[in-house]
């Protein structure tokens, strides 16, 4: 059994994405301003983490496999890294990071391993 996350590329979320990346960079050719593009991207990644976790716990994952942890800390990053681009706080996505790792190698290694 795999944790399957929908790499197809046709989604409506996934099509919405992209049209709003493409939205972004016509604005910046234009110096426009792109936060609204960017916080619709970040919502629909906070949608897609939500869907991610409710699938992979229908499937029988227990949400302190490694595999599960690791999709949900890149979900996280590319949150943080949007937010960042536009200038809002990334605590949250820090915190957000941080509680994947306890949960997923406990308080001690997460502190040894990834020194957050």
């Amino acid at each position: 059994m795999g944790i399957k996350m929908n790499n197809s590329g046709n989604s409506y979320a996934e099509k919405f994405f992209r049209r709003l990346q493409e939205q972004i960079e016509i604005a910046q050719k234009e110096n426009r301003p792109i936060k609204e593009y960017v916080q619709k991207q970040i919502e629909l990644l906070e949608g897609s983490h939500d869907e991610f976790v409710l699938t992979a716990k229908s499937q029988g994952y227990n949400m302190n496999d490694p595999r599960v942890g690791e999709i949900e800390v890149r979900q996280y990053t590319a949150m943080k890294q949007l937010a960042e681009k536009i200038g809002l706080p990334v605590e949250k996505y820090d915190k957000l990071i941080h509680d994947v790792r306890v949960r997923v190698f406990g308080e001690e290694n997460a502190k040894r391993f990834f020194k957050d």
